[in-house]
């Protein structure tokens, strides 16, 4: 706090325990709390999805999300990026600062603070120092490596290490981390780091090290813009998964429906900790489905055509794409028969809420403007809401920014079911799909199936009383289709979690196919009928430099031994 200082703070077992909690509110709460706290953002309620060919806003068309899409974004901007480097080498700091002194702590028999938990509490900071750099080099590439804490008179003259030299920091951080973090905390201290969440990090870390933006055959040399290219990353990152599962603690959570409003549950490895709120249920779901009285906003995340289309039909106990005439797919009657992810996801024209059918769309002449349209409109309203976070079972008759009431939500950061993912796209590229390389009888089909067949219909309305759920996918595919395979599994499970925007940059998706943003818009008759128009919403910007995100540039200036990304001003090589 301002009232006391560095020395204060660390001579007292409580102040410094504060200290660290601290850091970890300092995280990424991505499903706010009350307000605008917390979003990506920082000033408005869409998620970084909005950024991608998954989502859309109906929020005003300006500000940081509008100019990445529109293509006024620089690395000037005032932008996620730049407030996730500044926040989060903040971060970093406080994590040194908190190392430098923790050792030095007097034991606290009245706190319960002594030899065993400083060692726990040091895990921690080691963990949250991997973590802030991990969403840095997601982000940037290779990072200058820091272990101590910068004071006001210290030169900023750190250069970016290269790229594989800074994974490797991150790897050790984690090793570390996990060799003094247990796995498993009292029910007080549930969000705190745990040798799991070390090693799923180290894990994902991996899965990015050996992805093609960074392991790239055609620029094989480490750099601070990629690492030198070796196909045997890829056996190292599924090892390095393979650890998470042989720790035999965590499993899918067997209901889809409440995944994310539970505050435990077997599948969550590191979740950032919410107050009780109802804010992310009344911004997901249109409030005029609210009594009177509800918070006014909704709609602020919203799924386009582009992501509907993946989720596939259910027929006769096989999934079909929508263009496979063999599926049945009416494009009147476009939402039967959906993957079970879809009805947990997505409400939509015709979705079962709490005792009403939902009414979206537009109205044609002569036709009555549907009954659930919330007031605020824009261009880019695609008429299917993002409910992936939201509470079905809360009525909201409140403003919904009041944090003592509601439900105890909580961000999941890592999942079971993103272990298994980056395990089976591991797996794939060097063994194929159905090889045990690794002679643990789990091939990469067995682990995108796992996730992919734990998609059952729960027994709730809103999934129209369908049973069963997703199918296996097929043995026999090439290693080429069973990786499109897995690419769509991680979109569809991980869809408005914040992988999507990562993974098309890593995979080095064909910006082309990123650009062309479309709505599946309901159109109801003077009959009473609905017809629905698919429609282009959107034509966004896309440049391959955005693979990356740029260094702020008044750090450039800050510190000349840092080197801009490649494709922005002052960079010394061009986008791949």
């Amino acid at each position: 706090t301002s009232s006391l200082t560095e020395e204060e703070v660390f001579k007292d077992a409580q102040n410094s325990m504060l200290f660290l909690n601290r850091i970890y509110g300092h995280l990424l709460p991505v499903v706010p709390q009350t307000g605008n706290k917390g979003m990506r953002w920082r000033g408005t309620d869409a998620l970084l999805e909005v950024t991608t060919d998954n989502g859309s806003t109906n929020l005003a068309t300006s500000g940081a999300y509008f100019n990445f899409n529109s293509g006024a974004w620089t690395s000037n901007s005032s932008t996620f990026s730049t407030s996730d480097w500044e926040q989060s080498w903040q971060a970093v700091r406080a994590c040194n600062l908190f190392l430098s002194h923790i050792d030095n702590v007097p034991n606290d028999p009245e706190y319960n603070f002594d030899a065993t938990v400083r060692e726990v509490r040091k895990g921690e900071a080691i963990f949250l120092k991997a973590f802030n750099y991990s969403e840095m080099v997601k982000q940037f590439g290779g990072l200058p490596i820091i272990d101590k804490a910068y004071g006001i008179t210290d030169e900023l003259t750190a250069p970016r290490n290269s790229f594989d030299e800074t994974v490797d920091y991150i790897v050790k951080l984690c090793d570390d981390a996990a060799k003094l973090l247990p796995l498993t905390h009292p029910d007080v201290d549930y969000g705190r780091g745990t040798k799991g969440a070390a090693l799923a990090l180290k894990a994902r870390m991996l899965i990015y090290a050996a992805s093609p933006l960074w392991n790239n055959p055609q620029k094989p040399e480490d750099s601070p813009f990629r690492g030198k290219y070796d196909p045997q990353k890829w056996v190292t990152a599924a090892k390095a998964s393979e650890a998470v599962m042989n720790l035999n603690y965590y499993m899918l959570h067997d209901n889809i429906s409440d995944l994310f409003i539970t505050r435990t549950n077997p599948e969550l490895i590191f979740v950032h900790m919410n107050q009780v709120c109802a804010y992310m249920t009344s911004i997901s779901v249109p409030n005029k489905l609210y009594p009177p009285g509800a918070f006014g906003k909704s709609g602020c995340n919203q799924v386009t055509y582009n992501m509907i289309r993946e989720y596939e039909i259910i027929k006769d106990g096989k999934a079909y794409s929508i263009d496979d005439p063999e599926s049945g797919y009416n494009p009147n009657d476009p939402y039967q028969n959906r993957d079970p992810r879809f009805y947990r996801d997505c409400m939509f024209n015709g979705y079962h809420f709490q005792g009403k059918i939902v009414q979206l769309g537009e109205a044609a002449p002569g036709a009555s403007t549907p009954a659930h349209n919330p007031s605020e409109q824009s261009p880019y309203y695609t008429h299917v809401y993002s409910i992936k976070f939201a509470d079905l079972d809360l009525v909201v008759n409140w403003d919904a920014r009041n944090p003592t009431r509601g439900t105890h939500q909580n961000y999941p950061y890592i999942r079971y079911a993103e272990v298994l993912l980056n395990y089976a796209e591991a797996m794939n590229e060097v063994y194929g799909p159905e090889v045990d390389g690794l002679g643990n009888g789990k091939t990469a089909l067995w682990a995108v199936n796992e996730v992919r067949t734990r998609a059952q219909y729960p027994d709730r309305p809103e999934y129209k009383g369908l049973k069963g759920g997703m199918p296996p996918i097929e043995s026999g595919l090439s290693k080429d289709a069973l990786r499109e395979k897995i690419r769509h599994e991680r979109r569809v499970e991980f869809s408005f979690e914040e992988h999507r925007f990562w993974d098309l940059r890593r995979w080095m998706i064909d910006p082309n196919t990123l650009t062309n943003i479309q709505a599946q818009v309901p159109i109801w008759q003077a009959d009473g009928t609905v017809r629905y128009e698919i429609r282009t919403i959107q034509t966004r910007y896309f440049d391959k430099k955005m693979y990356r995100m740029p260094i702020p540039e008044k750090q450039l200036y800050t510190n000349p031994n840092l080197v801009q990304n490649p494709g922005y001003p002052l960079s010394t090589e061009a986008a791949e």
